[in-house]
């Protein structure tokens, strides 16, 4: 188990942009295992890939799945790096892959968002919590009188 940051934390301020990129399927037709599986299991390798090659640019990633859908939230130190592994090879078979296989099936929808944020643009507040999403990502720092409140933190 993740120990507990006691206390109020914010993110770490001092960074000029930070991608958060959201991807994820959405399985259609739970009976369907052999049109969703291949999938689902493509991600994996590639979140492990990213965990253990801080250089590509994933500062980190949260999982998560809910009935029929999942959901990996990343957080990226430039957009050029998340672009870069798009076209790496490990990530260009898998989605040849599910070209081939799940393109053109209704078992299985697959999604991806992207968000370039900048500097003074996002804030966060964790209490009591262990590293997570963007503090885990970019570092986290204790609250002060000079980041309490929302409005403090996004406007530093």
């Amino acid at each position: 188990m993740a120990s507990i940051d006691k206390g109020r934390y914010t993110n770490n301020q001092e960074r000029e942009e930070v991608v958060v990129f959201l991807i994820g399927m959405h399985i259609k037709k739970w009976w369907a295992v052999h049109k969703w599986l291949p999938v689902l299991l493509a991600m994996p390798p590639m979140l492990k890939e990213l965990s253990e090659h801080e250089e590509l640019g994933c500062l980190a990633f949260e999982n998560f799945w809910r009935f029929r859908t999942t959901l990996s939230v990343q957080y990226w130190r430039s957009e050029e790096e998340l672009l870069a592994y798009s076209r790496s090879e490990k990530h260009l078979k898998a989605w040849q892959r599910f070209n081939r296989k799940a393109r053109n099936n209704t078992s299985v929808g697959i999604y991806h968002e992207n968000y370039i944020v900048t500097e003074g643009n996002f804030e966060s507040a964790y209490v009591n919590m262990p590293r997570f999403g963007l503090g885990k990502a970019v570092g986290k720092q204790p609250m002060n009188n000079d980041t309490a409140t929302a409005k403090q933190r996004i406007r530093l």
